[in-house]
């Protein structure tokens, strides 16, 4: 078993995941959640982050919005940013592991071995 200052080492920056974990955790996020992750990240190239009162059908699947963002938040992909009436969702610095790891998957789709 590993001690703490063991599993500190393992992860050079606290704040982001390593390989394995991050794997682990994009193999959870369903596809809704990973949709919804997608639209903060257009958001967040824009600097405006995403209001999700604003999402299409938001009223009518407030359920699945909500366990989206709040599956997303808990794992440190996205944070929001509490500005009065706003609440935006922004990209976190496991959030744009997350971009990376979820552009060369969609490489690879892109790849056939002719």
């Amino acid at each position: 078993m590993k001690t703490i200052d063991e599993f500190a080492n393992h992860n050079s920056n606290p704040l982001t995941f390593d390989e394995t974990t991050l794997r682990f955790f994009r193999d959870r996020l369903d596809d809704f959640s990973i949709n919804i992750f997608r639209q903060v990240f257009h958001e967040n190239k824009n600097d405006l982050g995403l209001i999700k009162t604003r999402l299409p059908n938001y009223l009518s699947r407030r359920k699945s919005y909500d366990a989206a963002f709040l599956t997303l938040e808990a794992i440190g992909f996205i944070e929001k940013n509490e500005d009065g009436a706003r609440t935006p969702y922004f990209l976190t610095v496991r959030g744009i592991q997350l971009a990376q790891l979820l552009s060369n998957e969609k490489k690879m789709e892109g790849y056939t071995n002719e």
